[in-house]
C-alpha cells in the first residue's frame, strides 16, 4: 500500500516538449473532459482570455456546488420526515449508531489530515515558485537590463559629453593649423554619428529586455499566499474542532453536544464543498498550463512583438540564435569604429595638442569605450538562454509538481470530508433525535399528613382520588370544620384576659359573640380519613360538656381531644 501511494505522489511524466517533469496528477486532470452550456469539446490549453475555455471550467467548477444543494435539500426533508415520525418516542438502542459515529469521525479525522499535508506541500511548492521567479527577475533579466542601460548612458552622456568637450577644447590650440583642426573636425563628428547608433541599438536592447518584465509574479505569489496559506489552515482546523465535538458528544452521551455537531455540520457542508470547487477548478487550470504553458506565455507577450526573444528563452534550442546577438555585434561595429576614431584623435594631439584637458577628455572616451565592450561582453554572456531556461525549468518543475500535487491533496480532502461530513451529520441527527431526557424517578414516599392525624395504614381499601374527592365534599358541606387539605395545628382559643371563664354570658371578641362551646371547639381535631369516608353526613361539631374547670389566673392546659378510629 505504501508503495502505490508512494508512485501516486511521487511518480512523474515529461511535458509534451519534453524540457520539465510534472506529476501525474497534471496528467489526469488535464484528461477531464472541457464541455461548454451546450455539451461540445473545447480545447483544453490554457488560455484565460478565452470564454470558452472560461466556461467549461465553470461548468466544472459547479458540479461540487451542484451536489451541496442536493445534500442540503436531502438534510431538509430528513429533518422534515423526522418531525413528523410518529414513532419517534420509541426508546431505541444507540449502540450501533455510537459506534459508527466514533469510526467515521476516526476517518474523517484522518482525511483532514491528509488537507494538512496538501496545504504544507502546496506552500513550499509556491515559496520556491516565488523564489524561482524572484530569482530569475533580479539576477537575470534585471541584471541584464541594469547592464544594457549603464552601456546606454555611458554612449548618451559619457561619450558625447566628452566629445562636445573635445571639439570646443581643440579649437583654441589648434586655430593657426586649419588642416589639422579639419581632420579632428571630421573624427570627432564621425564619432558622434556611431555614439548615436550605439545610444539607439542599446535602446532597442533595453527596450526587449524591459518586454520581459515579470516583476510582478514573485510580488502577486507573495501577496497572495499570505492570505491563502492561514485561511487554509484555519478551515481545516475549524474541521478538527467540529471532530473534536462529536467526540466529545460520543463519550458524554451529550444531546446538546450532538445538535452542536449537527448545527456546525451543516455550516462545514458548506466550507467543505465550497472549497472543492475553487481547488477543482485550480487543478484543472493549473494541469492545462503545466502541459502546455507555451501558448499562453507567447500570447502574454505578443503584444510587445518580442514572441522571439520568448520561443528563444521556451524553448532553448541549440540550433536558435540568440535574437540579442545582432544587436550586439551591431553594437561593437560601432563601438570598432569609435575607437579607431578616438585612436587617430589622440595620435594627432599628441603631435600637436599640448594642453591637458584634451588629453583628459580623449582618455575618458578611451575608458568609456573599453567599459561599454565589457558590458556587451557580459550582456552576450548572460543573455543566452541557457542560464534563463534553467529557471524557466525549475518555475515549472515546482509549479506542476509541489504546488499542484499540494492542491490535489486538498482536493481529495475537501471533497472526502464533505462526503464523511454528510454520514456523520445523518447519523448524530438520529442519534440525538432518539435520545429521550431522563425522568426523575419518584419514590413510594408518603403523603405528608396533619402531625395531629394517626399514620394511614397501607392496607387502606380508600383510593387516593376518592380521599381527594371526599375531602373537597367535606370541606363545602361544613362551614365550623377546617378542611382536610389545610395542614395547619389548630389555634389556641381565645380566653378572657383576666377572671374566671363565665359560661352563661358570652364575651364579645372581634365583634361577634362567642360562648364557652365554640371557645373549647377549636380544640378538637379534624377528623381523620375514615371518618369522614364512614360518615359523609356528621358535619357540625358536638361540645364537650366534660371540661375540667379553670380557676383563677392560673389556667390548667387541656390536651387534645383524638377520635379513636378502628381500621379493619
Amino acid at each position: 500500500m505504501f508503495s502505490v501511494v508512494d508512485y501516486v505522489l511521487n511518480a512523474t511524466v515529461l511535458s509534451p516538449d519534453g524540457k520539465y517533469n510534472v506529476s501525474m496528477v497534471a496528467q489526469w486532470f488535464h484528461r477531464i473532459p472541457h464541455l461548454d452550456i451546450r455539451l461540445n469539446w473545447v480545447n483544453s490549453t490554457f488560455d484565460p482570455s478565452d470564454n470558452e475555455y472560461l466556461e467549461a471550467l465553470g461548468i466544472l467548477v459547479a458540479v461540487p456546488g451542484f451536489w451541496l444543494i442536493l445534500t442540503l435539500l436531502f438534510f431538509l426533508i430528513f429533518f422534515l420526515c423526522r418531525c413528523c415520525d410518529v414513532n419517534s418516542k420509541k426508546k431505541k438502542k444507540l449502540t450501533c449508531c455510537k459506534c459508527c459515529l466514533f469510526m467515521f469521525t476516526l476517518i474523517t479525522t484522518t482525511a483532514i489530515g491528509v488537507g494538512f499535508y496538501g496545504n504544507y506541500q502546496s506552500h513550499e511548492g509556491i515559496v520556491e515558485v516565488q523564489n524561482s521567479t524572484s530569482h530569475l527577475e533580479v539576477n537575470h533579466l534585471n541584471w541584464l537590463r541594469n547592464k544594457s542601460q549603464t552601456a546606454e548612458i555611458l554612449c548618451d552622456t559619457g561619450i558625447e559629453s566628452k566629445l562636445n568637450s573635445l571639439s570646443s577644447s581643440l579649437v583654441g590650440p589648434l586655430v593657426k593649423n586649419y588642416s589639422v583642426v579639419n581632420v579632428l573636425s571630421d573624427h570627432i563628428l564621425a564619432m558622434k554619428r556611431n555614439t548615436t547608433k550605439c545610444v539607439n541599438i542599446m535602446g532597442d536592447v533595453n527596450r526587449k529586455l524591459a518586454s520581459l518584465d515579470i516583476s510582478y509574479i514573485p510580488r502577486t505569489i507573495k501577496e497572495g499566499e499570505q492570505f491563502r496559506w492561514p485561511i487554509t489552515m484555519a478551515i481545516f482546523a475549524f474541521l478538527v474542532f467540529i471532530c473534536l465535538v462529536l467526540f466529545c458528544g460520543i463519550c458524554r452521551h451529550s444531546r446538546c453536544l450532538l445538535i452542536l455537531f449537527s448545527v456546525l455540520g451543516l455550516l462545514s457542508l458548506v466550507v467543505c464543498w465550497v472549497m472543492t470547487s475553487l481547488l477543482l477548478g485550480t487543478s484543472v487550470a493549473g494541469a492545462d498550463f503545466c502541459m502546455d504553458p507555451k501558448p499562453f506565455l507567447r500570447k502574454q507577450y505578443s503584444s510587445t512583438g518580442e514572441t522571439i526573444l520568448i520561443n528563444y528563452y521556451l524553448n532553448c534550442d541549440v540550433q536558435d540564435r540568440n535574437p540579442l546577438a545582432t544587436s550586439i555585434e551591431d553594437m561593437r561595429q560601432n563601438v570598432g569604429v569609435l575607437q579607431s576614431h578616438i585612436f587617430d584623435v589622440s595620435r594627432i594631439c599628441d603631435e600637436y595638442c599640448h594642453e591637458r584637458i584634451v588629453k583628459d577628455d580623449i582618455n575618458a572616451v578611451k575608458s568609456h569605450i573599453t567599459k561599454i565592450e565589457e558590458l556587451l561582453s557580459d550582456i552576450e554572456e548572460m543573455s543566452k538562454c541557457s542560464h534563463i531556461h534553467e529557471e524557466y525549468i525549475k518555475i515549472m518543475s515546482y509549479s506542476c509538481k509541489d504546488a499542484l500535487e499540494g492542491v490535489a491533496l486538498m482536493l481529495a480532502s475537501t471533497s472526502a470530508t464533505g462526503l464523511l461530513l454528510t454520514l456523520l451529520v445523518l447519523c448524530a441527527s438520529h442519534t440525538w433525535i432518539n435520545i429521550r431526557k431522563k425522568r426523575a424517578v419518584v419514590g413510594d414516599t408518603a403523603e405528608e399528613t396533619d402531625p395531629f392525624l394517626p399514620p394511614t395504614s397501607a392496607s387502606s381499601t380508600v383510593s387516593s382520588a376518592n380521599s381527594k374527592r371526599m375531602r373537597d365534599n367535606f370541606s363545602t358541606s361544613s362551614s365550623s370544620t377546617r378542611p382536610r387539605y389545610s395542614h395547619t395545628p389548630p389555634q389556641t382559643p381565645h380566653f378572657p384576659s383576666s377572671g374566671p371563664i363565665s359560661t352563661s354570658t358570652p364575651t364579645p371578641i372581634n365583634g361577634r359573640s362567642i360562648n364557652r362551646e365554640d371557645q373549647l371547639s377549636f380544640l378538637t381535631p379534624p377528623p381523620s380519613y375514615e371518618q369522614v369516608g364512614q360518615h359523609p353526613q356528621h358535619h357540625p361539631q358536638h361540645p364537650h360538656p366534660h371540661l375540667p374547670q379553670l380557676h383563677g389566673q392560673h389556667h390548667q392546659a387541656v390536651g387534645p381531644h383524638y377520635v379513636v378510629s378502628y381500621r379493619k
